[in-house]
């Protein structure tokens, strides 16, 4: 191959590259950085000593309670730019008998983590309620910043508040909490006899039921996974005149080390892909490409050998050499 083919060839090869940089960063990262269409996962919380209303006496029990949490995805409801998720949470005692279950259907943006209302979604065979907010994650790149999202309990959007920085097994995630004063928490609570809540006369009292509640996250920002939770909440029944008060759950809910340990595994096969994606790649691109049309510039000023020679040899000489 003559030089002069090189150079060429060299120069097309480091312009390639280049383009590639600002592909590679706006097309192929957004492409690739999404949450996945597919979902089946399950993990769990557990909160010791907790105090829970018994379903047998009706009255308050101590005891561990174990809240478990499913998520799988409808993949053929999603598309390249939102995924449709069903989650489903069951509180129960060690035993297994429950206490609460809650279940709705969402689709959210891939890359945002951001509600989307479509898809059929619902919440407790409710369709009416519209969610919002982020739904299962954080976006990538999370900032130092409030998010809204979604109470299952209260039905209704709330503020996760960014409330600093916290080293988890290591890796650097950003803590946001959620602070929610007492409320009243949406839909029928059974009568109980008056004599359980300590109120004189005979037969039953209706009651309303109110939360308290603090839940923390702890959220790995580049990849916005959230890696560990604590659900700490305080419900209590209320007969209207406020007379009569009955706890029906304090419990401080934790993540199971297995699964933040999980958790932090997803978060870092994401840290990677952006590694490569987000800098590897367009910085060693970029280097090669930079290097490819560099050489050919140094080839294509370059003389060959025969006209170096020419130049060298006094005319006279070359005359007498022809």
């Amino acid at each position: 191959m003559s030089r002069r083919n090189l150079a060429l060839l060299l120069a097309g090869v480091g312009a390639f590259l280049l383009t590639l940089i600002p592909l590679s960063r706006l097309y192929v990262y957004g492409q690739v950085l999404k949450a996945p269409l597919e979902q089946q996962s399950m993990t769990r919380s557990v909160a010791e000593s907790a105090t829970y209303l018994d379903p047998a006496t009706m009255r308050p029990a101590v005891g561990d309670l174990v809240q478990t949490r499913w998520l799988i995805g409808d993949v053929l409801a999603g598309d390249d730019d939102r995924a449709v998720w069903g989650e489903s949470i069951s509180m129960a005692t060690r035993d297994g008998e429950r206490l609460d279950y809650h279940e709705r259907r969402l689709a959210f943006d891939r890359r945002t983590g951001v509600i989307v209302n479509c898809c059929g979604q619902y919440l407790d065979e409710n369709t009416s309620i519209e969610q919002s907010g982020q739904a299962f994650r954080w976006p990538f790149n999370a900032q130092r910043r409030d998010y809204a999202l979604f109470d299952l309990r209260l039905r209704q959007p709330v503020t996760a508040t960014f409330d600093g920085v916290e080293r988890v097994r290591g890796v650097e995630t950003y803590r946001y909490v959620q602070r929610t004063p007492r409320r009243l928490v949406p839909g029928e609570t059974a009568p109980l006899p008056r004599r359980l809540l300590g109120l004189p006369g005979k037969g039953d009292v209706g009651l309303g039921r109110y939360a308290e509640i603090r839940r923390t996250y702890w959220v790995e920002p580049v990849s916005g996974q959230p890696v560990k939770m604590l659900d700490e909440v305080k419900e209590t029944l209320v007969t209207a005149d406020g007379q009569g008060r009955l706890t029906a759950l304090d419990a401080a809910f934790h993540t199971t080390e297995a699964d933040v340990a999980a958790a932090l595994n997803t978060a870092a096969a994401y840290r990677r892909w952006i590694l490569l994606l987000g800098t590897v790649a367009p910085v060693g691109g970029g280097a090669l490409g930079a290097g490819c049309v560099v050489t050919a510039i140094w080839l294509m000023r370059r003389r060959s050998p025969a006209a170096q020679d020419e130049e060298q040899v006094p005319g006279d000489q070359l005359a007498d050499a022809r």
